[in-house]
């Protein structure tokens, strides 16, 4: 990897469409994990119309995840350029996420295993700060990896995001286009299962 400059990636972000960055975040924009610490998850329970707290910890990994995707591989997979992962930051408005990336230069001529450090050195600190299996919240991450070609249109990138679905800590998660763990979105009120989950029926309460 090599720096690029500030201009660079803010160019490269701004083509994003899916779950676009803020460029210019402002003093409400903290450090994710601060933000989780801050009592994100109870705010996005409440938010699910009172869900259990434990599918605000849930929603935080996948919400979390999705939004990340936009501004890594996405603008990889495009231009070759990736945000360095200090200048990620994030606020909620009300439980609902959302990511700014702080002015700075990023990295280009990358490689996947390059993406892959950059994503677990977001990531990573996220899902240690979060209750529940790791392999739960990992799941997430998985599960909104797989669908980046379809939800951001890019149909050649699925051989990448291949290769990164089969890499640790997320490796053996997804099966094909189907989840092997459960978000457990359908405990919010209203909710079903999801239609890449690895339930066929809502459990039984």
């Amino acid at each position: 990897m090599r720096p690029v400059p500030a201009a660079e990636v803010r160019r490269a972000l701004g083509a994003v469409a899916a779950w676009a960055p803020d460029l210019d975040p402002d003093d409400r924009y903290v450090d994710l994990v601060d933000l989780v610490a801050s009592g994100l998850p109870e705010r996005v329970s409440r938010r699910l119309r009172g869900a259990p707290l434990r599918v605000g910890y849930s929603a935080v990994s996948m919400g979390v995840a999705s939004r990340l995707w936009s501004l890594t591989v996405v603008p990889a997979l495009r231009g070759g350029i990736v945000v360095d992962p200090a200048a990620v930051c994030a606020r909620d408005d009300d439980g609902s996420v959302v990511l700014g990336v702080r002015p700075g230069e990023g990295l280009t001529d990358l490689t996947l295993d390059d993406l892959h450090d950059v994503v677990l050195a977001v990531l990573g600190p996220v899902v240690e700060a979060l209750p529940l299996s790791a392999q739960l919240h990992w799941g997430n991450v998985a599960g909104s990896l797989a669908v980046v070609p379809r939800v951001h249109g890019l149909r050649g990138a699925e051989p990448a995001v291949a290769d990164l679905l089969g890499r640790a800590p997320w490796v053996g998660l997804m099966d094909g286009a189907r989840r092997r763990t459960c978000c457990l979105f359908y405990l919010a009120p209203g909710a079903g299962l999801c239609g890449d989950c690895a339930l066929d029926r809502v459990p039984a309460v």
